[in-house]
């Protein structure tokens, strides 16, 4: 018998490889994911560059993770070929908890993940995302470490999920994001395409009243309909900034708001 166990082990740890190499060489489950940048919501104000570093770190993940042939930034135009096997990720920030001494910090997501070609809803998840607290941990720290955790909170709200089985949009729904992720038939051919709108002040963490309800605060990116609207972008102490824009399906446009101090 001795003589027969150097014969069968080659073979034995061949057919145990074999699984796991069926399991390396299987296709990225995507084509392609677009990441579009983060905004604001219910009051949070994380600045430019935090969104900048979040969503870098939260791209740069997803690449190590393999789910997809490519990661991409918004405005990455995505062959028609490939729009029915490529999603879009879009995402909020909820709230931010600095955290303390004792305490870690803590940010708040909410994400949606669309189908490129139609628009259909993927999957929607909202979680918190810890992260030490530390006065050495600034801003690009924290939003490098939270991008990346990011990326591991979308794939598990991806797990198990087959595009081909996703119900087609309803009708009427917007094929397209803003910044153009779609393929040849992008938002800006379409007049019902949203528009997207990055609003900024200065100072930073002023209020946004789109037509008189509030949309976040500065600095944020916004969609928003095709049409004329009121804009305003208000903050203690400070003038209120008013304006009348009109903006077309599909656009991208940044509005700066130089914030005057109330006169005493």
């Amino acid at each position: 018998m001795k003589r027969i166990v150097p014969i069968f082990l080659p073979l034995a740890l061949l057919l145990a490889a074999a699984p796991l190499s069926a399991k390396e060489s299987q296709p990225p489950q995507y084509k392609t994911i677009v990441v579009k940048h983060f905004i604001n919501s219910n009051g949070t104000s994380q600045s430019q560059d935090f969104i900048n570093y979040f969503c870098d770190s939260l791209v740069v993940q997803l690449e190590k993770i393999k789910i997809a042939g490519q990661v991409v930034d918004e405005g990455v135009t995505v062959p028609a070929a490939d729009a029915a096997a490529s999603i879009v990720i879009e995402g909020k920030f909820t709230e931010f908890g600095k955290g303390g001494l004792f305490a870690p910090g803590s940010l708040g997501v909410e994400i949606d993940i669309y189908r490129v070609s139609d628009r259909a809803l993927v999957k929607t998840t909202t979680a918190k995302v810890p992260f030490k607290s530390s006065p050495a941990n600034k801003d690009k720290n924290v939003a490098e470490f939270t991008g990346g955790q990011t990326a591991y909170l979308v794939r598990q709200a991806l797990k198990g999920v087959n595009l081909s089985s996703i119900p087609p949009a309803p009708p009427g729904a917007n094929p397209a994001s803003p910044g153009s992720t779609t393929p040849s038939t992008s938002a800006q051919s379409s007049p019902e395409a949203t528009a997207s709108v990055q609003f900024s002040s200065d100072p930073t963490g002023a209020e946004i009243a789109i037509d008189g309800d509030y949309a976040g605060s500065t600095p944020s990116l916004i969609k928003m309909k095709p049409g004329t609207h009121s804009v305003k972008i208000a903050k203690n102490g400070y003038q209120p900034w008013v304006r009348s824009i009109e903006i077309a399906g599909g656009e991208s446009r940044n509005l700066a708001a130089e914030l005057e101090p109330v006169k005493p």
